[in-house]
This record gives C-alpha cells, structure tokens and sequence, in this order.
C-alpha cells in the first residue's frame, strides 16, 4: 500500500520526495508510488528494529532499509521475496525454457570470493583466456582452468543468498552484439551503481544462462520468480535511485521495468527476480569494460522520463509533490 496508513512516516516520505538530493527524492518517490507491497509486509519493515521508535530521518531510514533487506531478503535460507508474505508478488507465468542475462563487476564477485588466492586482475584474465579458448575451440589449459573454476566457487561459496534481478536475453540480444555492449548493457538495465571511479573503467562480466537451472533448483518450493518491489533491493548504504516500481496496470503479468539510463533513444526492459542459484563457468559469456560515467542528473532525468511514461498507470502519483 505504498505506507499511506503509516502516517507519522508517510509525510515524512513526502516530506523527503521533495528534497535536495537524487538519493532521497529517489527513495522516497519508490516508497510512496510501489503498490505492489503487501501490508504484511510493510508491518514487518516497521515492526523490525523498532524503527517506529526512532526520529525520521536520511540516516535511520536508509539504515533501516539497508538491515531489513540484509536480513529478510539477502541472508535467510529462503529470501522473504519468496515467503508467504510476499506471496502477491510471485510470478507464475515464465517459461522456464527462456534464458536471462545479468551483469556482474569482477570487484562485486571477487568481494564474495573469501578465501580465494585469485585477485581481480587474474580473474579477468583468467575468463579471457576461457572465453578465448572457446570462440577457437581450443583446450583451456587444465591448470588455469582449475584455478577459474575453485574462484567461481569461491564465489558461490558466500552467505548472501539475495534474489538475483535479471532481463530475458530476448530483450537485450540487439545491445550485446554492439562493440560498446558493456556501456550500452549498463544503461539499458538502469545500473547506475557501476561507473568508473577515479577514472577507471570498471570491468565487468556478462552472465546468461537458462532459467530451467533456476526452476530446478528450487523444485518444491512456493515459489522462484517474483515481482520487485522497493523492499527487495538490498543496498550497501540506501536504496538504489535507479530501481523504479512498475504499477501494476502496466504490468499485469508482474514484470518490472528497467529505468533505461541512456541519454539517446531510452526506452525500457522487462527485469524479474528469480531465487538465488550458483554460478558455472559457462554462464560466464562475456567480459568487457563499462568506460562512461553516469551522474545524478542523468539518473534523475532517467526517472522523470521513466516516470512520464508510467504516470496515468501510477495509482499513487497524486501522493507525490508537485514537479518544480
């Protein structure tokens, strides 16, 4: 219900929605406009830590939704995306035979890799020689290969078990061909959290796979594929200001929409949630470099554009401040 019956912080989020900085107006607009959460599950937000309790503001709500998603999303056995709690949000209508891709930072897998004697730059290189290795259809030497396959285990091996967002390869194919695919890739799924800092391109890796992997893995239980919703973006330190809520009129199937970041012909792809499975070498389809910077008002100009589009299926626009 978009927290309109908790009052005290509903108008603190209104409050917020016209603020200084992409990242609170951000926030705040997904919280007000995602009607896609149960009012279970909002109680469950409140309910932890108290936050009731605490004075409202930046600090403690980001922290709040940052040790709620770590806790109920990201570390339990079965993700709370995924529980009875959150059961209006799963998807049931995917083709399991369809295949997804995601992007992933060599520094984001190499952080979950503890343990592992493989640095950021041997993994790169590593996956190079494979990929190479593959397109001639020569042997991956044997030795490197072992070392490739022990780090992506490494990797697998960590406690978070978070939802992974994903878009059906289908929707991409065009941009992956392109030689700038990293950048292109980058901007048509909103990920705004990946620019170069300092300068430095941030490499990154390409993971496709088929969603039947998924469905088996999860054989048995309620659910695999969900809707996300504003609960399921679990942050390092606030919640990410390229995620958008998609209203529920323009998505009745429960697919959600990709705030394309581009700053020439934008437009938007279909993004799920599906449970969290583990890695293999041959999801692993590309390797490239994101070179350009996205910055704070490209994003903000992202969402105003996204939101523009999605506004006459918004049932809870008329809850946020007026535009300036």
């Amino acid at each position: 219900m978009a927290f309109q019956r908790k009052h005290s912080f509903f108008s603190f989020l209104q409050g917020k929605a016209s603020g200084s900085t992409l990242e609170e107006i951000a926030a705040a607009e997904n919280y007000i406009l995602d009607e896609r959460l149960p009012d279970a599950r909002e109680n469950e937000f409140f309910d932890f830590n108290g936050f009731p309790l605490v004075a409202y503001n930046n600090d403690s709500w980001f922290k709040q939704h940052t040790d709620y998603t770590k806790n109920y999303v990201a570390l339990p056995v079965v993700s709370g995306t995924f529980t009875s709690i959150n059961k209006d949000n799963w998807i049931r209508g995917i083709d399991p035979d369809w295949d997804v891709v995601r992007l992933e930072t060599i520094s984001g897998m190499s952080s979950r890799a503890r343990g592992s004697d493989v640095d950021e730059s041997e993994a790169a290189e590593l996956i190079e020689e494979m990929l190479l290795a593959r397109k001639s259809g020569d042997i991956f030497e044997p030795f490197r290969a072992a070392r490739l396959e022990k780090w992506i285990q490494r990797v697998n091996g960590g406690g978070d078990r978070r939802p992974a967002f994903v878009a059906p390869y289908a929707e991409v194919e065009s941009i992956l061909a392109q030689p700038d695919w990293a950048n292109r890739f980058r901007d048509a799924l909103g990920l705004g959290h990946i620019s170069p800092w300092g300068g430095n391109p941030v490499t990154v890796v390409l993971m496709q796979y088929n969603l039947v992997r998924v469905h088996n893995t999860h054989i048995g239980k309620p659910a695999w594929a969900a809707t996300p919703t504003v609960l399921d973006d679990v942050s390092g330190q606030m919640p990410n200001p390229c995620f958008f809520p998609a209203p529920k009129k323009a998505s009745p199937d429960g697919y959600g929409y990709t705030v394309d970041l581009a700053i020439t012909d934008a437009t938007y792809r279909r993004e799920f949630l599906h449970g969290h499975i583990c890695y293999e070498l041959a999801d692993i389809r590309n390797i490239g470099s994101v070179t350009e910077d996205v910055l704070p008002a490209r994003i903000a100009e992202a969402r105003n554009s996204h939101c523009d589009l999605l506004t006459a299926d918004l049932v809870h626009f008329k809850d946020l401040p007026a535009r300036s």
